[in-house]
């Protein structure tokens, strides 16, 4: 993926340079609520749920021919969906897992690159699906969680299971856990009804899917279920002991696009 983006990029911006002087350009506005969720990766942590969110975007389409164009623009929207996961806690009780769970809400200014393919019209109405990519930057990072004791550690570090509700859920940042840059890759398809001249409602479907790990500085147990830690033997203790490492994992959403050509 890694030498697959540079190409594709640079490809798509000479087909739309060339675009401009010969089909020219439409330019369009749309909403677009999305259903994101968390992808897991390495035993990390655990998806809880989709969330619902919400975005909107300018859309640029350089035609290249009358069915095909280059799309770009910008997107804002929220991404992020709830999960399940494991953290260490040190208090005045000693050391502590607690089950957490996180609902996530990450802003991103995006700028999408993608190939559009349309069919002729029929009757008033062309089809249209999309490939390609985005680039998103990372403007807000917060959620809300909620944690539960699971596990204590006593004097001599063996762990033992605890029991406790959920606490109440309060309000966190997650700047320093999410990294500043998302790259994805974006799959779409729609219709355009075309009311007068080259104004059209626009309404389709775009799945939109991070290509990369989003967090760091962000330690956590693995656990092979959402109740279930992970351990491993240590040889120095002659313990089994509960394994660390950082989290992985990524979101993507589905969007439903609602806007205007023009």
């Amino acid at each position: 993926m890694k030498t697959f983006l540079p190409q594709f990029l640079l490809m798509a911006l000479f087909l739309w340079v060339n675009s401009a002087s010969s089909q020219g350009f439409r330019l369009g506005l749309n909403l677009a609520p999305n259903v994101s969720f968390s992808d897991a990766r390495e035993l990390t942590h655990h998806p809880n749920g989709a969330l619902m969110h919400f975005g909107y975007g300018f859309i640029f389409d350089a035609m290249f021919t009358e069915n095909y164009a280059v799309g770009t623009g910008i997107n804002v929207f929220y991404a992020g969906g709830s999960m399940q996961y494991f953290e260490e806690h040190i208090g005045p009780e000693g050391r502590m897992i607690n089950q957490v769970e996180l609902d996530q809400r990450l802003q991103y200014v995006e700028i999408p690159l993608t190939f559009k393919m349309r069919t002729k019209e029929i009757g008033y109405v062309t089809y249209y699906g999309q490939f390609g990519v985005g680039l998103g930057l990372n403007v807000r990072a917060e959620g809300t969680r909620s944690m539960a004791g699971f596990a204590q550690a006593d004097s001599t570090g063996i762990w033992t299971s605890v029991s406790s509700e959920m606490g109440p859920a309060e309000a966190v940042s997650l700047v320093d856990q999410t990294l500043l840059f998302r790259p994805s890759f974006i799959i779409g398809l729609g219709m355009e009804r075309r009311f007068t001249g080259t104004t059209a409602l626009v309404i389709g479907l775009r799945y939109n899917m991070a290509m990369r790990n989003q967090y760091q500085a962000f330690p956590v147990y693995q656990s092979t279920s959402s109740d279930q830690l992970l351990f491993e033997f240590d040889e120095a203790t002659g313990e089994e002991l509960p394994v660390t490492r950082e989290m992985l994992g990524k979101t993507g959403q589905i969007e439903l696009c609602v806007g205007l050509m023009f």
